[in-house]
Order: structure tokens, then sequence, then C-alpha cells
């Protein structure tokens, strides 16, 4: 009878946990990877202690996926939240298009994978079927991407902070380009809009005619990209125009030993040429630039040559632990210089989703942007609460409060 008593309260626990499974409320997050870590820690502060979570990557806050499993601190609700950064305006599109309805299938199972409380890193994660996401992170307004108009929806647009930009210059084993590059501490926006259009040589940001053999050339993000259409606003280049952006070789682990122009590519569904696109998210972005040129790499035209490039502050660190920032317009980036309006390189962050989200996946989206936009901004940007000077667009005139 004992023996029956005890497999009866078994199975009645595990009806009761399936229930409980089933009555969770899921939520899938998209878009930028410039205010991820922000986005990461303004999820994990929302749920109780306690809560299991697994990750792509070498961490939670840097990987292309999570996925949390817990409750919700306000209203006790029973959520899993799951992540997949993939770029601002693909996160837009993501969300916006009305048919044909996009997908993504990345999301990372909660119940295919092993998830702790410690947070599991998943070297071969299990993913659910081919499905919608529900909210988009995005560092420009909807407007100003390719996702506005007619066939996308208009989305409900909550702005959670400000998201800050910084331009990186490269490493070079070769000594006297490396001993140029030291001398290379500025941008002005009228040089990243010629270095973007053609490159420029190297004595254009030093000032001594002795560098003026060695190129520099763009890397950057591609179409999918926040943080590409904030510098390319910022720089005044324009988001719509073709830049040529390089591809180096290797993309990762060893030294640069040659360039080309970004291959022709597909991205959102709109084709691009040669040179238009680049990396689809900014930490590959930054693992590529932390590569040295080789001393012995020269470019099309038998050059030696150095490379810059634009990042989220939090990835701009993957160079160089952040020693390679270059300052803009002369001013180096700080959290007081954005509040006051004398750095310019920054966009707002926007938490958006459709209309028609209601109940407690709405309801776990609004704790999510009030959270980050109360607290968690700061981990990626500046408080909104905290700005003294606000702009309309993305590289639009910033006007004193």
């Amino acid at each position: 009878m004992k023996s029956f008593q005890k497999i009866l309260a078994g199975m009645l626990a595990l009806m009761i946990a399936s229930v409980a499974m089933a009555q969770s409320t899921t939520v899938r997050i998209t878009g930028s990877t410039a205010f991820r870590k922000a986005a990461i820690i303004g999820i994990q502060n929302i749920l109780q202690t306690g809560y299991t979570y697994g990750y792509t990557g070498s961490s939670v806050t840097g990987g292309s996926q999570a996925v949390f499993v817990g409750t919700t601190k306000v209203g006790s609700l029973p959520v899993v939240i799951k992540c997949s950064w993939a770029g601002s305006t693909g996160g837009v599109q993501t969300v916006a298009q009305q048919s044909p309805v996009i997908t993504r299938t990345d999301w990372i199972s909660e119940t295919g994978n092993t998830l702790t409380a410690a947070g599991a890193a998943l070297a071969s994660p299990v993913f659910d079927a081919a499905t919608a996401a529900d909210v988009a992170f995005s560092d420009s307004f909807q407007a100003s991407s390719i996702a506005y108009g007619p066939g996308y929806t208009n989305l409900v647009d909550n702005i959670v902070g400000v998201v800050t930009f910084v331009f990186t210059k490269g490493l070079s084993a070769d000594p006297t380009v490396s001993a140029a590059l030291a001398n290379f501490t500025n941008i002005t926006p009228l040089q990243a809009k010629l270095v973007l259009a053609a490159g420029a040589p190297l004595s254009m940001f030093t000032g001594s005619s002795a560098d003026s053999a060695i190129y520099v050339y763009p890397m950057g993000r591609d179409e999918d990209s926040g943080t590409r259409l904030s510098e390319l606003s910022e720089s005044e280049f324009g988001i719509f125009n073709s830049p040529i952006q390089y591809q180096p070789t290797p993309q990762s682990g060893g030294s640069i030993t040659s360039i080309a122009p970004w291959p022709a590519a597909t991205i959102l569904g709109f084709n691009y040429p040669a040179g238009h696109s680049g990396f689809s998210g900014g930490g590959a972005l930054a693992t590529a630039l932390n590569q040295p040129v080789a001393a012995t790499a020269k470019d099309s035209f038998g050059a030696k040559f150095a490379l810059i490039a634009y990042f989220g502050v939090n990835d701009a660190a993957g160079v160089n632990g952040g020693a390679n920032n270059l300052t803009f317009n002369g001013v180096p980036y700080s959290d007081a210089a954005v509040r006051e309006g004398k750095y310019t390189c920054w966009s707002y962050e926007h938490l958006m989703y459709r209309p028609t989200l209601t109940g407690n996946t709405k309801t776990v989206a609004d704790q999510i942007a009030n959270q980050i936009k109360t607290a968690d901004a700061a981990q990626s940007g500046v408080l909104l609460s905290t700005m003294n000077v606000s702009r309309a667009v993305e590289g639009g005139t910033i006007i004193h409060n």
C-alpha cells in the first residue's frame, strides 16, 4: 500500500510539474548585439533567485543564444525567456514583417538541454522548431530601418536607454606600421566618411608624410546591424549608400595575411554588391580586428595596410582590451561626455513588439523594458534618466534638454 502511495505521489508530482511547465509564458527576444549585455542582465534581474539558464559561446552576455527558465519577481509568473541575437535591423524585420512571417530556428530548447542555476555553456545545443520572435531590441528607430512602411507592422516602441559606439583601430606585426598606428588616436566624421568609401592613407590621421605609404581600410557590420546604421549616420556617410568594407583572411586564429572587399551577399532578403556587407555580429568583428596584420601582408596595390572598425563599447573591449579605441572628433568616449552632448557616437536603444502582443507575454516584455530603463541600460550605455541632451534620429542634431 505504501509503495502504491509513493508511486501515486510521484505521478502527482510529475503531473503538477507538467501543468506548471504548460502554464509557463515563453518570450522570444531577438535583435541588437551591441546592447546584449544590458538586455541579458535586465532579464536576469526580473527573475527570482533559483532560475536556471544555458547559453552558447564563452559567456551568457556575449553568446549568440541564451535561454532562462524561472519565475518573475513581480507577479510570480513562470517564464521561459529565449534570446537569439542577430542584429537590430534583422530583429525589427523579424518582428514587423507581415508576410511571409519570419521565423528563427536557433531558439535554445529549455527541455532538450541541461540548464543549471550557475548557467551552462552549451557546446552542442538542441534548438526548437522554427518559431517567430515576440520582441526585438534595436539600436535605431523602426522608421530608420528597411523594415518600415508597406508590408511591415508599426511596432510599439519602448526607448530603454542610450547605446554608445566607438571607432577602433587594429594591430600590426610590422614594426613600422605599429609605430605609426601609435600616433593614430582620433577620427573625425569626414575622415570616417572617406575611409568607409575608399580607404585613406594613414598620414591623414597621424599628420606624418612618412605614413602616406600605409593605407587604412574599414571592416564593419552587415546590413542587419543597428551599429552600422548608427555609425553610417554619425559619419554622414548615409545609411543607404554603399561602403567598401573588407573581409580579412583569416577571420580568427592568427595574423591577417590579406584583405578583399566583403563578398556580395544576400541579407534580410536583399542583394548587396561586393564591399557592402560585413560581419553579422560585433563579437566576431572584434575577434577579427584583434588579430595583427602580418608584417608581410600587402593590399591589392602592394602597399602595407592597417584596419579600423566600429563597435558598441562592450564589443570594442574585445580589441586589445579596449586600448585601441579612437577619440571621435577629438573627444574620448565617456558616459559623462555622452550625457552632456560632447561625445556624439550614440543612439537610443529600443525594445519593440507588435501592438497585438498581449497577456503575460506583454507583461514580461514590459518588465524587462522597465528593468533596463531604470537600472541596467548602464551595462551597455547610459541611463535615459541621466541624459542632459537628446536627438530625434540617429546621427541627428543633439540638443540640450
